[in-house]
């Protein structure tokens, strides 16, 4: 059941498309579990997993996270996952990490990082080498994110219980940043049915004034030629491509292609009845009767 908002709005948005996204919604995406190599190889990680009757099929845009096809029984209550062998994520979730494309000798910063599934991932491809400074202002939270880090085996990563709008006092400069930014979260109706109901205009705008403050603190952050991932699990133009045209147009940051553009649809250049800038093709988002995830965008800015 949605709100007649959401009804009106998504078909506003998105056409023809609305009803087969709004039908998506009315069940859970599929799981995806990302195999940690920090711990253990993918193959053998999954045999053990198929010893115990889980099947899998390969996640299009990542060589070591699978979707679950069947699964007997939870699988957070393996001894796999207990032992930090896997983590268990949203398989859109996975691009920005991907697209950030951290090298080993990187100084990072995951602005908004619990439960940690970015930051894992981060430290992951970084082989747990360089330096990882990951934010997380809510207490709640960073028991969560404190509690991951140590399962998954992260070395390379300091945690700060701080706001991210703030993060210029910490007089430091990164060669990469990922803001998977604070947002309506109207990409996850699929799991969280409140919002199918609950969500109002004015939602959308303040999300909107939020993100466009955390992505000015972290231009301000970023070293001259430094590459910002932006995300959200999100739909909604206010809080992506408005953001993102921002960077651009206020900001002075410029746009780059995806890498995992051919996984995406393109970003929206009219939207509201109004034209908007060509360069934000460039963006991408992920539609959620595409591969049975949630709903996602991201988009690839340098200093």
């Amino acid at each position: 059941m949605f709100s007649d908002f959401i009804k009106s709005r998504y078909k506003d948005i998105f056409g023809s498309k609305a009803k087969l996204i709004l039908k998506e919604f009315s069940k859970e995406p599929k799981k995806c579990i990302r195999i940690n190599t920090l711990k253990i190889n993918p193959k053998e990680c999954l045999r053990r997993l198929k010893l115990k009757g889980f099947f899998f099929s390969r996640v299009p845009w990542s060589r070591y996270s699978y979707f679950i096809e069947k699964e007997p029984k939870a699988v957070s209550a393996t001894v796999e996952h207990l032992m930090g062998y896997f983590f268990i994520q949203d398989a859109s979730s996975l691009l920005p990490v991907i697209e950030l494309a951290p090298k080993r000798t990187d100084v990072v910063l995951d602005m908004t990082a619990a439960p940690g599934g970015k930051t894992t991932h981060v430290a992951q491809i970084m082989k747990n080498e360089g330096t990882i400074v990951a934010l997380e202002i809510n207490k709640n939270r960073m028991d969560s994110l404190l509690s991951n880090l140590e399962r998954m085996g992260v070395e390379n990563t300091i945690v700060l219980r701080a706001s991210a709008l703030k993060v210029k006092q910490l007089g430091l400069k990164f060669d990469k940043i990922l803001l998977d930014a604070p947002c309506t979260a109207d990409g996850t109706m699929g799991k969280n049915q409140r919002l199918r109901i609950s969500l109002t205009n004015e939602d959308y705008l303040k999300y909107s004034r939020k993100q466009k403050e955390l992505i000015t603190a972290a231009n301000a952050v970023l070293k001259d030629k430094g590459v910002l991932i932006y995300s959200t699990c999100s739909l909604a133009p206010e809080e992506n491509e408005e953001v993102v045209e921002y960077a651009v147009n206020t900001l002075g940051m410029k746009i780059k292609e995806l890498k995992t553009k051919r996984y995406l649809t393109p970003g929206m250049t009219r939207f509201f009845n109004e034209k908007h800038s060509s360069f934000l093709k460039k963006c991408g988002r992920v539609l959620p009767y595409q591969y049975h995830t949630q709903g996602f965008f991201l988009a690839k800015l340098i200093k």
